[in-house]
C-alpha cells in the first residue's frame, strides 16, 4: 500500500499537482490585484483609503508582474503571460507623462526667478536648529513650513534665519496641522482656504512681479479619505479658475499615481519634478532605516503663466520627508 501511495504522489507532483496549482493560483491573484489597481486609475476612480495606498505603490506592484511572467512562461500558461503583459503595458501608458514630459515654455528673458523651499518639518522634530542651518546654506527667497508648531516657531525665531525673512504668515497648531510661510519679499494675505489642515494663500511681491503661493498640507487618505479628496478638489479648482502666476506647493500626501492628483494636472497645473525629468523621484519616508524613500508626496505645481526653471530635493534634519526647492519665473 505504501509503495502504491508513493507512486501516485510521484506521478502527481512533477506533472502539475497541488503544488503547481497553488503556484498558478498565486500568480493569478497577483495579476488580478495589480490589474484592479491599474483599472481604477484608467477609469479615474479614487477607490477607498486602502485602494489609495495600493495606487501609490503602482510602479512597485507592476514590478511583481516580471516574476509572474517568468513563472507563467515556465509553466506554459500563455493566457496568464498575455494578461500580465497587458496590465504591464497599461501601467507603462500611465507612466508615459513621467517618462516623456511635455516641455514647458522657457522663462521670460532677463527674469531673476523666485526660489521657494517647502519643508515638512515633522511635528515631533527636535532638531530645528539644524534645519535653520541647512536653510541658511540654501539661501532661498521663500520658505514654506508644514507641520509647523509653536515649538518650531520659537526655535526658528531664535536662529539667525529670522533676520533674513521679515515677512511671515503663520498658522501654528498642535500636531501636524500647522503651516507657515517666511519670505524675503513683501506678502499680501488672501482669504484662507477651506482645508483639513491649515493652509496659506498669499501673494509675494517677487523680483519678476507678483506670484501667488498656495501652501497646503493635505491629510493622508488613511487618516481622512474624504478630506484628502476634498483638499485635492479645492486645489484643482484653483488651477481651473486662476489666471495669475500661481505656485501650489507643500506636502500634498498624494502621488502621480492617484487619479485625484492627476486631476490637478488636468486642471492646468504643471508638476515641476515631472517637467524637469525627475517625475519618478521620491520624497518619503526618510526616517526608516529599513527602507529608502519610495513615494513622492511633496510637490511644486505651477500654473497661470508661471514656469519652473529648477527643482531639487533637500535633506531636512530630523524630518521624515525630503524638502523641495523650486525656482519659478514668468513664462516667456
Amino acid at each position: 500500500m505504501a509503495s502504491n501511495f508513493a507512486a501516485r504522489t510521484l506521478a502527481v507532483v512533477p506533472h502539475g499537482g497541488t503544488r503547481a496549482d497553488a503556484i498558478d493560483l498565486m500568480a493569478w491573484l497577483a495579476v488580478a490585484f495589480v490589474g484592479l489597481v491599474t483599472l481604477t486609475q484608467a477609469v479615474g476612480w479614487a477607490g477607498t483609503r486602502i485602494m489609495a495606498v495600493g495606487q501609490s505603490l503602482t510602479p512597485y506592484l507592476a514590478m511583481t508582474l516580471v516574476p509572474v511572467v517568468l513563472v507563467a512562461l515556465w509553466r506554459r500558461q500563455l493566457i496568464l503571460v498575455a494578461t500580465a503583459c497587458a496590465i504591464g503595458f497599461g501601467v507603462a501608458v500611465l507612466a508615459t507623462p513621467l517618462a516623456f514630459p511635455e516641455s514647458q515654455p522657457p522663462a521670460a528673458a532677463n527674469s531673476t526667478g523666485l526660489s521657494v523651499a517647502a519643508l515638512n518639518l515633522w511635528y515631533e522634530n527636535p532638531d530645528i536648529g539644524a534645519v535653520a542651518d541647512v536653510l541658511a546654506e540654501v539661501d532661498v527667497d521663500v520658505i514654506v513650513f508644514s507641520e509647523f508648531t509653536l515649538e518650531h516657531q520659537a526655535a526658528l525665531e531664535a536662529s539667525p534665519l529670522v533676520g533674513e525673512y521679515p515677512y511671515r504668515s503663520e498658522r501654528t497648531r498642535r500636531g501636524a496641522a500647522g503651516i507657515g510661510v517666511w519670505s524675503r519679499f513683501p506678502i499680501a494675505e488672501r482669504s484662507d482656504l477651506a482645508s483639513y489642515n491649515s493652509s496659506i494663500d498669499l501673494t509675494v511681491a517677487g523680483p519678476d512681479g507678483a506670484v501667488r503661493i498656495v501652501a497646503m498640507h493635505m491629510p493622508t487618505p488613511i487618516i481622512d479619505f474624504d478630506a484628502w479628496r476634498a483638499d485635492l478638489a479645492t486645489a484643482a479648482e484653483i488651477g481651473r479658475t486662476t489666471d495669475e502666476p500661481t505656485l501650489l506647493i507643500g506636502d500634498l500626501n498624494a502621488t502621480y499615481w492617484h487619479p485625484d492628483f492627476r486631476r490637478l494636472l488636468d486642471a492646468g497645473f504643471v508638476d515641476a519634478n515631472a517637467a524637469a525629468g525627475s517625475g519618478f523621484s521620491t520624497s518619503w519616508p526618510t526616517n526608516k532605516w529599513f527602507t529608502p524613500p519610495f513615494v513622492r508626496l511633496d510637490h511644486a505645481l505651477t500654473t497661470g503663466g508661471l514656469v519652473s526653471s529648477d527643482v531639487y530635493d533637500l535633506d531636512v534634519p530630523g524630518s521624515d520627508h525630503r524638502g523641495l526647492v523650486v525656482t519659478v519665473a514668468p513664462a516667456r
